[in-house]
């Protein structure tokens, strides 16, 4: 005769959650032949698809909660600076959607007010390269934002794990982001946060820009500090100088300097400025040209190189002027076959992945802390990604603020592997550079600005 149910801690969370029937769970024990352990029934949960892995990490934790307002939670997608985001499903509708959530352990004015900022965003704006906003409520005290859920793999990731992506593929990706930006910008709104973790892209090719988290409008005042002092946002590694030196200039031309990093990240696997802390980085970007991305790829076309340099010049009013021209800079870069070249990427992230034997998502253990930590009152657990150890591309990429991409089928991965919150701006050297580096200095920028010069004539010619 066998055991009732809610004998074990796993069978009492099992039931106390209503994800499985109790006679869906009794046949499945019933097909175990007597084997009645909570792995064995878990296993079979899991074969007869009535449970997923994270949901039996979840209750092998003991936590219950599956629901946030009409959606069930189904599955963990990232955490990031400003919320957590879940795979969702609507118990009415059955529609699967991305659902970011504000925990309730950061419920604090301020970020409420930069949650609602970013609702608002995100619901102006309706374009087939902009991860789509469908609905936003709050749940008692947690407030939640609905988006499309987007499968596919960021930038980032993608080229972590498969390496640099042909020029003209790198292209078609960055120019779809630039279409996206194009229309952000022509409704006022200043992304802030464009870098490769923020580009989903999915296995046919398509390429969506998310996390509006940073967006700010052009008429809106630049938030500060506690102390009153203006806040530097965004990821250090893909800042526009203008944005490290002076925060309150909110313009469309630094997410086109934004653009112009992602393009070298996606052409190189490295970051314009590797290395060194926050602080040191943004040093770096005021002063120093980044390392040539012919040194990292030596056989990179000039015109890649040219229209690099043309959306990376430090100077904000000699910088392509914005998105529309970007996207005619990049698409002489395209060729036949450039988004067939991104899918097979995607092909070949899927086998790497697949021999590394695990799905690319954060893992069970970090997955157990996500839903308790948003959906109810304990901030204990620390996040982490096991199994995706900083890469050299990136070392030490840290934010100025928090940031998280909004959806994918895998996590979408913040640059951010170690705490933030550096000094807002870096301060000026104690004594003046010496006269041999700001020569080298001004010769790179000129040379940088007749390469952005000439590509402009060619544009406007």
């Amino acid at each position: 005769m066998s055991k009732p149910l809610g004998q074990t801690p796993f069978e009492q969370a099992l039931l106390a959650s209503g994800l499985v029937p109790p006679a869906q769970i009794a046949e499945a024990r019933a097909e175990l032949n007597g084997s009645v352990g909570d792995q064995a029934l878990a296993a079979k949960l899991v074969e007869l698809e009535l449970l997923n892995e994270w949901q039996v990490d979840q209750l092998r934790e003991g936590r219950t909660k599956f629901t946030l307002g009409q959606y069930a939670i189904i599955d963990t997608v990232a955490k990031g600076g400003m919320g957590h985001v879940f795979k969702g499903e609507h118990q009415l509708l059955g529609r699967v959607e991305a659902i970011k959530v504000l925990p309730r352990s950061k419920s604090r004015p301020d970020a409420i007010a930069s949650f609602r900022q970013e609702i608002r965003a995100q619901a102006q704006l309706n374009h087939p390269n902009l991860v789509r906003v469908s609905y936003a409520d709050r749940d008692g005290d947690t407030y939640f934002l609905v988006t499309e859920f987007v499968p596919g793999v960021d930038l980032r990731r993608l080229v972590r794990r498969t390496g640099p992506l042909p020029p003209d593929a790198a292209a078609w990706v960055v120019l779809q982001a630039a279409q996206g930006l194009e229309f952000a910008h022509r409704r006022g709104i200043v992304h802030r946060d464009v870098k490769p973790g923020n580009l989903l892209v999915t296995p046919d090719g398509d390429v969506k820009l998310a996390d509006l988290g940073l967006a700010w409008y052009l008429n809106h005042e630049v938030p500060t500090d506690p102390g009153g002092r203006k806040k530097v946002v965004g990821t250090c590694d893909y800042l526009a100088p203008e944005s490290i030196s002076d925060p309150t200039r909110i313009i469309p031309v630094s997410d086109l300097y934004s653009l112009g990093c992602t393009l070298y990240y996606a052409v190189t696997g490295k970051v314009p400025y590797p290395g060194g802390n926050a602080v040191e980085k943004m040093r770096r970007c005021l002063r120093e040209p980044p390392l040539p991305p012919q040194s990292i790829q030596h056989d990179l076309p000039d015109t890649v190189v040219e229209v690099i340099a043309l959306l990376m010049d430090k100077n904000p009013e000699t910088r392509v002027p914005s998105a529309s021209v970007a996207i005619e800079l990049l698409r002489p870069l395209l060729q036949e076959g450039s988004r067939e070249r991104v899918c097979e990427s995607i092909r070949a992230y899927d086998r790497v992945m697949s021999e590394r034997g695990r799905t690319d998502r954060s893992g069970a253990h970090a997955a157990t802390n996500l839903i308790s930590e948003t959906l109810t009152d304990s901030d204990s657990h620390p996040y982490s990604e096991p199994g995706d150890p900083a890469s050299d591309m990136t070392p030490d990429a840290q934010q100025t603020s928090g940031a998280l991409s909004t959806t994918g089928e895998v996590p979408i991965a913040s640059e951010t592997p170690t705490p933030i919150h550096p000094p807002l701006a870096p301060p000026p050297p104690a004594q003046p550079l010496d006269v041999a580096v700001w020569a080298v200095a001004g010769l790179a920028l000129l040379g940088t600005l007749g390469i952005a010069a000439a590509g402009l004539l060619k544009i406007l010619g």
